[in-house]
């Protein structure tokens, strides 16, 4: 079927074969179109595209469109990049105070790395569950992050109370906490033990022997492969030497062709005498 380009004409059309006889009669949708006359075009007409009116290339409009021969600009200039990367346009480094704390604190206690972590979060949002105006949480595990937040809430609190703390006052503060509270953990813990085997508990091992049998067992057999491989290159160390030694000991007792001939004759002559 042949595409309509012009159906909002269809009315006049009509009309105009009404008039000239090629119909006899109106159809049914002659007066409701009459009435109601269309009046947007739906047809998809091609978009004629006007070069001189396009909106340039926002890349080479940032180093200029054109050069003076007529060629477009791709590439910047070393003037144009110097501009590009100076410190006003540079992406500035962000820089938080809780940063600054936690590489101050695990520097100063790197062991706290070596304390298990967990990583699991349920909502992502347990931070807002923590009251910061104690150093132990009920939620949270006692960490480097705890003196962190704790440092951040003594500095925000001294600054309402109109008595501003410094930092390392504040930081010095925490710390001491923490040092207080972790004694405390190692204590109840020692007396857990201690209590525990007056009950009868048996402890065979430690963690840290129990660490060190079971590296220790690694260790027997990585001997045992290296005390096989050490004598196995012994070994071939052995007959390389040997291989050596032999093949000089056969260069030794090799002899020319005339000494052997003389050899020879000398026997043959000593042979012919006896007889």
């Amino acid at each position: 079927m042949k595409i309509q380009t012009k159906a909002t004409t269809v009315l006049e059309r009509t009309s105009h074969y009404l008039k000239v006889g090629v119909l006899k009669q109106k159809p049914a949708w002659y007066d409701v179109v009459g009435a109601y006359p269309p009046h947007t075009d739906l047809t998809k007409k091609a978009k004629v595209l006007d070069l001189q009116a396009q909106r340039p290339d926002p890349y080479t409009s940032l180093f200029g469109t054109r050069n003076n021969d007529g060629t477009i600009k791709t590439r910047p200039s070393p003037e144009d990049r110097l501009q590009k990367n100076n410190s006003i346009s540079r992406i500035p480094k962000l820089e938080f105070l809780e940063d600054e704390l936690r590489d101050v604190f695990y520097h100063q206690h790197p062991w706290e790395f070596s304390r298990p972590k967990t990583l699991i979060e349920n909502k992502g949002d347990e931070f807002k569950e923590c009251d910061w105006s104690h150093m132990l949480q009920f939620n949270k595990p006692l960490d480097g992050e705890s003196v962190v937040q704790r440092t951040l809430w003594l500095l925000a609190e001294s600054k309402k109370q109109g008595k501003p703390k410094s930092l390392f006052e504040a930081y010095d503060k925490a710390r001491f906490e923490f040092y207080r509270l972790r004694m405390e953990e190692e204590m109840n813990s020692a007396v857990s033990k201690e209590e525990s085997t007056m009950y009868g508990a048996v402890f065979p091992s430690s963690n840290v022997e129990w660490g060190v049998q079971k590296e220790q067992e690694f260790i027997d057999v990585w001997a045992k492969v290296a005390q096989d491989k050490t004598k196995v290159a012994m070994a071939n160390r052995s007959r390389g030497t040997n291989t050596a030694a032999g093949s000089e000991e056969d260069k030794g007792s090799e002899t020319s062709i005339w000494e052997n001939s003389f050899e020879i004759g000398g026997e043959a002559e000593a042979t012919e005498e006896k007889k």
